[in-house]
């Protein structure tokens, strides 16, 4: 046991005073009246006085309850293992908080965040119990709670580690403060060792630490400059010789300010271009790098900006460019050639397109999905024997069918198990009190109208249309959208691995004036991706991204067994048989995925958020967070003041105590006088 106010203890001394007081005999003397004394004579009497102490319980009380007292203001700092028994009232449950994000792996960064943990897991008393957890976007619990300080500081030497995930505040110190329903004492602190990164800080969304857990936080972070990659604008598919459009390239420094460096493009590893670049006054840049050449199948390509500095993971960029033969797509139109031409058009025009349009009267016997991915059937008067488009769909192909003028429902016979829909009557705009009617209803997020949510989706709207196709969806059918009125505008079914939509109006000029806005091409473009099982491939991914494993061999004689390779040359995991859960990317670069003796690439870059190294301050933080009674900044003298300060809660019961036992005293002092008069005295 310690005492932070040792000095009090020369008060120790006032003790003897109740010594003193016992050892001085009082003698209660009776006066008696009596006559003159002037004719007696004195006569001087020798007296032994015996000098000894008595009441020796009461003398106890005394001196015990002055010790005490002068024992509480001594603050006593309670530090040896016996006291162990006493761990409600003044043992803890320390849960450390370790920053793990991108940011905090600068060198000089992440050695002080395990110095500071070390620090605190050493001044853990014996009583005391500790936990572990790293965060970055998630949070993950390193150690249960620990007893034990060997136990915490082999978990911190071999199990935490910086990632290459962004930061979240609050998700880590909401599984923080979840860990102590677990704890054994009443006195729970998180210690917080953070850089205090600004973008970590996305919202407290109105949640804060329960007050009962005081929160310290560390600082040991500090400022710095990093030029980083924001974005590389690069489609993962192409279906030609060449990359079609230039790579736009995105560079930024924080904190902003002006500068200069180099940007160099590989495609595998040759050297592909180069391109200076100077940052404005905001620290940005933007650069295009010029298209370069494609072998068929997969072509791995980064991006990297010099000068390297303390973050030199974000100075690369990294993708995977696929080269694809364009899939056939079949238009049947029998007679209406002005919608035919339209659609034709819409579908021929812009560059990387993934189909390749040719329009027929009517459909070989010999259709498959390898010979057309694709079916239109636009505005046609006698559709194909349905038999031969049911086998079609039903091994993967799709299937479109856009409603015109030449319809006639009754030609449809032994469609009935292949449409999403039976057809009704046709409705005329123009004969009611409106001229036209709009797609108002939209499920804005489905894959054909993804794109129209944000940018697009009042021009949509404003398409005008002045007739259309009654349709009654079936009951295993989806209603993609809906005219004005409620009548289903689109409608989709599956069969097999393939899909069926049907649109209920024609494509040319008298039924719409849809040919002649900005969506019609998207709208076509991306139905016909949806409806032929176009797959988009991204160039890249993100780190943290969910990588869905490969599927099961489809084939006999294949083997079923997979390797996953990361950017470092490790087989991360090796799956046998059928597909695994989906796999996490935690680094970034080039992932190998080794399968069937084949080899496919994956590319895993960083949140470009986590590249922004500027900070926020502590107070602030914690004000977002934490109640203002829990709160305390990570000064050494003063976090070590606080942590001493909570180790000297017994001196309120020794001061209790001391006056208790006072009182007590003054209880027996009054009844020993009360039996001394009682006895009585001689003359």
């Amino acid at each position: 046991m310690e005492f932070l106010s040792p000095m009090f203890w020369f008060g120790a001394a006032l003790v003897s005073i109740p010594i003193l007081l016992h050892l001085v005999q009082r003698e209660q003397k009776n006066r008696v009246p009596f006559a003159s004394l002037m004719l007696i004579p004195r006569v001087p009497i020798k007296q032994m006085r015996r000098r000894r102490l008595q009441h020796l319980f009461l003398l106890f009380l005394r001196c015990l309850g002055l010790m005490l007292i002068i024992l509480a203001f001594a603050r006593p700092v309670v530090t040896g293992a016996w006291f162990s028994h006493f761990g409600p009232l003044t043992n803890r449950s320390v849960l450390i908080l370790i920053d793990n994000s991108f940011s905090m792996s600068r060198p000089a960064v992440w050695q002080r965040a395990l110095g500071a943990a070390r620090e605190r897991i050493r001044g853990l008393g014996d009583g005391d119990e500790g936990m572990l957890v790293q965060y970055s976007e998630g949070a993950e619990v390193v150690t249960s709670w620990e007893d034990t300080r060997e136990a915490l500081l082999q978990a911190l030497e071999t199990r935490v580690s910086p990632s290459h995930a962004a930061t979240s505040y609050l998700e880590a110190l909401r599984l923080a403060a979840a860990q102590f329903d677990e704890k054994r004492h009443a006195a729970r602190e998180i210690y917080w060792i953070t850089d205090l990164q600004s973008t970590g800080v996305a919202s407290s969304q109105g949640w804060k630490v329960p007050p009962e857990i005081a929160v310290e936080i560390e600082d040991v972070g500090e400022p710095a400059s990093n030029l980083f990659i924001d974005e590389v604008r690069v489609e993962g598919q192409v279906y030609a010789k060449e990359y079609p459009n230039p790579l736009l390239v995105r560079i930024e420094q924080s904190p902003p300010g002006p500068g200069e460096g180099e940007a160099q493009m590989w495609i595998g590893d040759q050297i592909q271009a180069r391109q200076s670049f100077q940052l404005d006054e905001q620290g940005t840049a933007q650069l295009t790098l010029a298209p370069f050449e494609l072998v068929e199948g997969l072509t791995r390509g980064r991006v990297l900006v010099e000068p390297d500095d303390s973050l030199p993971a974000d100075n690369s960029f990294h993708f995977v460019v696929e080269r694809r033969r364009p899939r056939p797509v079949v238009i049947v139109a029998d007679g209406n050639q002005s919608s035919a031409f339209f659609l034709q058009k819409a579908l021929a025009t812009g560059s990387n397109l993934p189909f390749e349009v040719e329009v027929q009267r009517s459909l070989p016997s010999d259709l498959t999905p390898e010979s057309a991915a694709l079916v239109i059937l636009d505005d046609v008067s006698r559709p194909p024997p349905a038999s031969l488009l049911k086998s079609f769909v039903e091994a993967g192909g799709g299937l479109a069918i856009n409603l015109g003028r030449q319809l006639r429902p009754q030609a449809w016979g032994g469609w009935d198990d292949l449409l999403p829909a039976s057809f009704g009557e046709r409705q005329y705009v123009r004969s009611r009190t409106k001229n036209f009617t709009s797609i108002t209803e939209v499920s804005w997020d489905h894959p054909i109208f993804s794109i129209f949510l944000d940018v697009h989706r009042a021009a949509l709207a404003g398409v005008q249309f002045y007739s259309f196709w009654e349709l009654s969806p079936r009951p295993e059918a989806v209603v993609l959208a809906r005219f004005d009125e409620g009548h289903p505008a689109l409608v989709e079914a599956t069969h097999g691995r393939g899909r069926v939509l049907i649109f209920a109006a024609a494509a040319d000029s008298s039924w719409t004036d849809f040919q002649l806005r900005s969506t019609y091409l998207p709208f076509w473009d991306r139905l016909l991706q949806y409806a032929g099982g176009w797959q988009q491939r991204p160039a890249w991914l993100r780190v943290n991204q969910m990588l869905a494993a490969p599927e099961a061999p489809s084939e006999a004689g294949q083997s079923g067994s997979w390797d996953l390779i990361d950017p470092r040359g490790n087989r991360v995991l090796g799956i046998e048989g059928s597909a695994g859960e989906p796999l996490m990317l935690r680094l970034p670069g080039t992932y190998e995925i080794r399968s069937n003796k084949t080899t496919d690439f994956v590319a895993a870059n960083l949140q470009r958020q986590e590249s922004d190294l500027s900070r926020v301050r502590a107070e602030d933080l914690l004000a977002l967070f934490v109640p203002g009674e829990s709160q305390s900044v990570g000064d050494e003298g003063q976090a070590a003041a606080t942590r001493q300060e909570k180790q000297q809660s017994l001196w309120w019961l020794f001061l209790v105590g001391g006056a208790g036992v006072l009182a007590f005293e003054s209880w027996v002092a009054n009844r020993t006088r009360g039996d001394e008069s009682k006895i009585p005295r001689e003359a």
